[in-house]
């Protein structure tokens, strides 16, 4: 019986050691694979004109087949082709590595295969479940039926700030491609800029490394998990596998988001009435209520930070930079409006973000 107790003893001194290395040894790993993504964005921008991965760029290749794979799924089923317009990951993948032709096995390799060591969670595909807004039906994707077979799915574990990718105001106009289909009349492809009613715009921006601003200064990547629900008293897991967004609430897909500032983003905002860490009331938290803080902040995250408050949350983010290098950001550090979007976007509206900022401030 001594020698049990002694153990006993022994095993709870040493185990918070154990969790804490195991904990840094993943945390570790997560930045690696950011570096190494990092290299793959140095490579692919060197070989497209400076040119970022996005829906305004490489994902244009698969908003041009929306006529046909309706009909026609097979369509999307190519190696170097990114699996929603607003996937990055395939576009800096396919030059280094042989990926996976059939979509639904490319998806459980850039989720699975990719993802973030301490990201063990399993989601839902998003047309699975019913909408929250009865206004807007789910949809559904062409290969629907492929996807279901290679269910479960991991969760995302990692986002591109959707600043970067989308043209400025001033190319509202400005045609990307078109929808060919062999009967209908082909259709345009317009440049997708940021929606009327966000906080934050660009004018003349567009997705290239040299409009970004200074590299080191702006976040080409970080962890962040989309999306977590509330539906009643349920909290769910679930992704986005529609190839291709055009409405308004379907914004991001599953490979980008609003960033940390904002404090409603479904990946890293916070629970409406916490406060900012400026101290005003947060009038627009996020769907979840801040329970998905422990999802994207996952690093050193014990459980749901319940009140869904930034100051409640423990967690941390790894994100690597446009120049290449990788930082480890607390929830303070991570809300500075500067790292998630390009230089000259201005605030111009109230803001509705997790640090003060006035209406017209030009980030720089």
């Amino acid at each position: 019986m001594v020698v049990i107790a002694v153990i006993a003893i022994l095993f709870s001194i040493l185990l918070p050691s154990l969790r804490a290395a195991r904990d840094q040894a993943r945390m570790s790993l997560c930045a690696q694979r950011l570096r190494d993504f990092g290299t793959g964005l140095a490579g692919y921008t060197a070989e497209n004109a400076d040119y970022l991965p996005g829906v305004n760029t490489s994902g244009v290749a698969v908003s041009t087949l929306e006529l046909l794979w309706a009909t026609d799924p097979s369509v999307l089923y190519r190696a170097n082709l990114p699996v929603q317009s607003w996937d990055w990951m395939t576009p800096i993948l396919a030059p280094q590595m042989a990926l996976p032709t059939v979509r639904a096995e490319k998806w459980k390799f850039l989720l699975g295969d990719l993802r973030c060591p301490a990201e063990r969670n399993t989601s839902m595909m998003y047309h699975e479940m019913p909408h929250p807004d009865p206004d807007y039906p789910p949809l559904v994707p062409p290969d629907v039926d492929v996807m279901v077979r290679h269910a479960p799915f991991p969760t995302v574990s990692w986002l591109m700030p959707a600043a970067f990718q989308f043209f400025g105001n001033d190319y509202h106009n400005r045609v990307l491609g078109l929808k060919e289909h062999p009967v209908i009349k082909d259709e345009r492809v317009y440049a997708k800029r940021a929606g009327a009613y966000f906080t934050c715009h660009s004018s003349d921006y567009f997705p290239r490394l040299d409009r970004v601003g200074p590299p080191a200064r702006k976040v080409f990547v970080a962890d962040g998990m989309r999306y977590c629900t509330l539906i009643g008293d349920r909290q769910l897991l679930d992704f986005d596998t529609y190839p291709h967004q055009d409405h308004r609430r379907f914004f991001f897909g599953s490979f980008s988001s609003a960033g940390a500032w904002w404090t409603g983003s479904t990946a890293y905002g916070v629970s409406g009435a916490s406060l900012t860490w400026d101290g005003d009331i947060v009038d627009r938290g996020s769907k979840a209520q801040g329970l998905n803080l422990s999802l994207s902040y996952r690093h050193g995250a014990r459980g749901p930070t319940q009140s869904g408050a930034a100051q409640d949350n423990p967690g941390m983010i790894n994100a690597v930079f446009f120049d290449g290098h990788v930082e480890r950001m607390g929830d303070r550090r991570s809300r500075d409006i500067t790292l998630w979007y390009p230089t000259g976007t201005v605030v111009d509206e109230l803001p509705q973000g997790m640090t003060r900022v006035p209406p017209g401030f030009v980030i720089p």
